[in-house]
């Protein structure tokens, strides 16, 4: 339960992951709704872990997840 409750410590709502990442939260929200970018759909709300978003985006921007948009 300690584990889990400090991993959820780290997630990071929508804009401020799309901020962090340097992307707009619009195309932010469409990656993670096709399941591109991994993210937790809680009520209406995303919430994202920094380090995984971050290397689905890198991913994508060399290629490798298919050369997504």
């Amino acid at each position: 339960m300690s584990e889990m409750h400090e991993r959820g410590r780290g997630l990071l709502p929508l804009r401020r992951m799309a901020a962090r990442l340097g992307v707009p939260s619009k195309w932010l929200r469409e990656q993670a709704q096709a399941g591109l970018v991994p993210g937790l759909k809680a009520g209406d709300r995303w919430l994202f872990d920094p380090e995984v978003a971050a290397a689905a985006v890198r991913s994508m921007a060399s290629g490798e997840n298919g050369g997504a948009e």
